[in-house]
């Protein structure tokens, strides 16, 4: 975790690598600025990848999919996922939410936005990998999901076979 200011100062940012249950490695700048709020953008995919127009279309039905997130474009034409909490009312909680509404997201459209997370839109095999953050998805997750539409992961497509496995008759 990097920051830079201080509470002091009108604002302020710390940078954060968030873990979801399916996506790992969601690297989020979380910022302060006075009397506008809270706003936290993740880096949704790597640097210098073009995200082909079917990803983008799904991006941008995720915007009115789920309540309180957005996807958006840098300057780089870099997908980022973002979100704004309002300065009134802000707390521990709001901020947990926020967070892990963004690794829910994230989780939850890891196949069909893989050609903007992975090189060559090949998801690296985290079954391995615990997260950084169980604590904060056990505390808020059900809260984050209670917003969101019901979903399921989608089934995993059918191996192809190889060319030469089907010339062969094999199963592989």
């Amino acid at each position: 975790m990097a920051a830079s200011g201080d509470a002091s100062e009108a604002a302020m940012s710390c940078d954060v690598m968030l873990d979801g249950v399916r996506r790992f490695d969601l690297r989020a700048t979380v910022a302060w600025v006075d009397g506008f709020g809270l706003s936290i953008w993740a880096y949704y995919g790597l640097e210098a990848m073009e995200v082909p127009r079917r990803v983008l279309q799904r991006m941008l039905r995720a915007n009115f999919d789920y309540p309180f997130v957005k996807f958006a474009l840098t300057d780089d034409d870099r997908p980022m996922l973002v979100t704004e909490l309002p300065p009134a009312g802000l707390d521990r909680d709001l901020l947990g939410r926020a967070l892990t509404r963004l690794t829910v997201v994230a989780d939850r459209l890891l196949e069909e936005t893989a050609s903007a997370v992975a090189d060559r839109g090949l998801i690296p095999d985290w079954s391995d990998r615990t997260g950084r953050n169980p604590e904060l998805l056990a505390a808020y997750r059900a809260d984050a999901e209670a917003t969101m539409p019901a979903w399921a992961p989608q089934p995993e497509p059918p191996r192809r076979r190889g060319l030469l496995a089907r010339l062969l008759g094999g199963s592989g």
